[in-house]
């Protein structure tokens, strides 16, 4: 090591002493006092705010925004309010008139209850509630939806499509002739156009039974009815609500199918047709027909086939079930889930007993019972 590197440490040391020392000898009377020590450092800020304000008028052609010294201007704080986001007072005279016509009950008004210490001075026989007996409950606003009537009948779901769906075969094509019969009937008054994007009016067992009864005849591809298409256009666009909807049952399609001329199947549709009838069959029967699957359908029987496809088995134990291939088996069975050990101990009767053993030693029959993994490790190294 080198000697002198010690010596020079102290030296730099010992003229630091000085320096500190000479500067405590300096009087009182020549030191800055505070208020110069403030007024050089406003100084200071406004000097700045100066210098910046060419740079301001280069950056803004008009008036700059902000304070011109963001530092020392700062804006004053917002007010607010103690209560929720939820319970400020709504402006009714803002709400569109379609709501305010409407039979929706619209939440009442909330208000800030006046504070206890100035209650008395309003009221001079108030007394404080000490219990809660006798207070009204009043909801929330995040629970005034679910109560009942708040909603109103405008407000209610209709489903487009039937909540009942068909999959039989013979009652979708029962529902498809219908569809394709009125579908023609609207090209030839006309209205398809109008119609095709519109719900149509589902009607009654006796509508179904006359447009089932219109013929149709298919020349060169392209079909057309012999019947009244006016009056099959206006049971489908009439305003009249039905009530309820009669279903036609399997035997009576069969017996509607068989009596039909398969030559109406073969007829070739374009797009809109397609669409339309597509949308009236989903309506009538609650299957839909994917887009992807029904922009290759060129026929009716196309769509016949894609509507009475059956959907794909969810898990291979449906699918097996169906087929039916283990049914002869005697020694296979079949379940939809894993087969656990109190499963088969449930099938030759033994988990009877073994939940009363449990019960007796105060240990849970399924689960860990809030116990973990390492706990008999706990106990052997003195931790429970």
């Amino acid at each position: 090591m080198n000697p002198a590197m010690p010596r020079i440490h102290r030296v730099q040391r010992l003229s630091s002493l000085h320096l500190a020392l000479s500067q405590s000898a300096i009087p009182s009377t020549a030191r800055p006092s505070f208020a110069v020590t403030r007024r050089a450092i406003s100084s200071t800020c406004v000097a700045r705010s100066k210098n910046t304000e060419w740079l301001r008028k280069k950056l803004w052609k008009g008036e700059a925004p902000g304070a011109a010294d963001p530092y020392t201007q700062r804006p004053e704080p917002e007010e607010t309010s103690n209560l929720p986001d939820e319970a400020l007072e709504v402006n009714y005279e803002e709400l569109p008139e379609a709501l305010l016509d409407s039979s929706i009950a619209l939440p009442p008004q909330r208000t800030e209850a006046t504070a206890e210490r100035d209650v008395a001075g309003l009221e001079p026989t108030y007394v404080p509630a000490t219990t809660v007996d006798g207070l009204e409950d009043i909801p929330t606003l995040k629970q005034w939806w679910d109560q009942p009537g708040n909603w109103g009948e405008e407000s209610i779901f209709r489903a487009f499509a039937s909540a009942e769906k068909v999959v039989e075969g013979a009652p979708v094509e029962v529902y498809l002739r219908r569809a394709f019969v009125e579908v023609l009937a609207l090209q030839e008054t006309g209205a398809l156009s109008e119609w095709a994007t519109q719900k149509w009016r589902e009607g009654s067992r006796a509508d179904l039974d006359s447009t089932l009864a219109a013929e149709i005849t298919v020349q060169d591809g392209v079909a057309s009815i012999k019947g009244d298409a006016a009056a099959i256009a206006d049971n489908i666009t009439s305003d009249v609500e039905d009530a309820v909807v009669e279903r036609v049952s399997v035997e009576e399609a069969e017996q509607l199918v068989a009596g039909w001329d398969a030559s109406w199947k073969q007829t070739q549709l374009n797009e809109q047709t397609k669409f339309a009838i597509n949308k009236r069959l989903y309506q009538l029967t609650g299957k839909p027909i994917p887009d992807a699957k029904l922009g290759a359908a060129k026929t009716i029987n196309d769509i016949l086939v894609l509507a009475t496809k059956a959907p794909k088995p969810k898990s291979l134990a449906e699918e097996l079930e169906l087929t039916g291939r283990l049914d002869n088996l005697a020694n296979v069975s079949l379940h939809s889930r894993r087969i656990t050990t109190i499963d088969k101990e449930v099938a030759v009767g033994r988990w009877k007993v073994i939940e009363e053993e449990l019960a007796k030693r105060g240990l849970p029959s399924t689960g860990s019972g809030g116990l973990g993994r390492n706990k008999e490790m706990d106990r052997l190294l003195g931790k429970i």
